[in-house]
């Protein structure tokens, strides 16, 4: 047997983390895993991952549902990260890492701008004293 996954002192210590564990869940093809597929993704059994995301759901970072005789779905609460309010650029998948937010953003500026110019010459071209220009 290797002693590869054990520390100085002889202790067991987890080759996969559970941050690699709630980043494969994410990497799913939908919103929820079972154990079977997050042991295809991540160098370690069924059997570990469920004692890991069982680990996990005490700690409130993923929940699960039984949905059949024997088969269990995982996904990630809301509540598992640090922020109140989820990222929403996080789900521009084949833009992120790109500057395609702040395009977008600067985009929403310009019309905003645009609007405002269109709006104020069409309310600067009426009278104070409610009469229209002739």
């Amino acid at each position: 047997m290797s002693n590869s996954n054990r520390d100085s002192g002889g202790k067991y210590t987890a080759s996969v983390s559970d941050e690699d564990i709630l980043t494969a869940i994410d990497h799913t093809s939908g919103p929820v895993a079972t154990a079977a597929e997050l042991a295809d993704i991540l160098p370690i059994g069924r059997r570990a991952i469920r004692e890991r995301l069982l680990d996990l759901r005490e700690r409130g970072d993923v929940d699960r549902k039984t949905v059949g005789a024997r088969s269990v779905v995982w996904w990630r609460t809301t509540d598992s990260n640090d922020e109140a309010t989820p990222d929403f650029r996080a789900g521009y998948g084949a833009f992120a890492g790109s500057d395609f937010a702040e395009q977008v953003e600067a985009v929403s500026d310009e019309l905003d701008r645009d609007f405002q110019e269109s709006e104020q010459e069409l309310f600067d071209e009426t009278d104070t004293d409610g009469d229209a220009d002739a």
